[in-house]
């Protein structure tokens, strides 16, 4: 096999699958402000479909890479800030619960990341023998992953849709949203969950490193 430069990861498959969800993005936030909520659906709901092939194809084809990892996370943190960030516009009563759950998102995500790249893991979804349970469950089944955070993403896409529909899609629209209201609940429930291990395991770091320190010095 020849030998990779830096170029070479960024031709890799999973990466370039990343970019066109970056694209897909742009195209959702350009349909949101101009109110296209159907093109908006149609490259939001696709962009995240595609979160699961990049993962996918990233392990059949060998090219897994940091690159990637890293672009995956960024890539699912603004795209759902985008949509929060116009829910909060189109539903101002609702506005501070979705600033929370933006905040929540992304602290709890990079804090994640943060903490398991200090403590000598690959990646912020390798789990070890003491996790938590509900994070171990969580990240060690592909599956569970995708339909958490898949349900989440359609939780909040439903209601940006219904802001929009009448009549009898409404109500068929409605009914869907009514189903994934507790997938959201307890994907952040597990982003919680997520914040607070995290930042147990950097305190614990903390204190370990300071007590090395003090003992050295006696």
């Amino acid at each position: 096999m020849a030998r990779l430069n830096y170029m070479d990861v960024f031709w890799f498959v999973p990466n370039l699958i990343g970019y066109s969800r970056v694209a897909l993005t742009g195209v959702a936030a350009y349909s949101m402000y101009n109110e296209h909520p159907t093109l908006m659906f149609l490259s939001y709901a696709l962009s995240e479909l595609l979160d699961a092939a990049d993962g996918h194809y990233a392990r059949k084809l060998n090219q897994c890479s940091k690159f990637g990892e890293v672009l995956d996370m960024v890539t699912d943190r603004c795209t759902t800030t985008v949509l929060l960030t116009y829910l909060a516009q189109i539903y101002p009563s609702f506005a501070l619960i979705f600033c929370f759950l933006i905040s929540l998102d992304i602290s709890s995500h990079y804090m994640q990341m943060y903490s398991q790249l200090i403590t000598g893991k690959t990646n912020h979804k390798q789990m070890d023998k003491d996790a938590h349970w509900i994070l171990k469950a969580y990240y060690t089944d592909r599956k569970v992953l995708f339909a958490f955070c898949f349900g989440n993403e359609a939780f909040f896409l439903l209601i940006y849709l219904n802001h929009y529909l009448q009549g009898f899609s409404f109500y068929l629209s409605a009914l869907f949203t009514v189903a994934a209201f507790p997938i959201c609940v307890i994907k952040n429930g597990i982003n919680v969950i997520q914040l607070y291990e995290s930042a147990k395991d950097l305190a614990k770091l903390d204190a370990a490193s300071l007590n090395n320190q003090a003992a050295n010095k006696k």
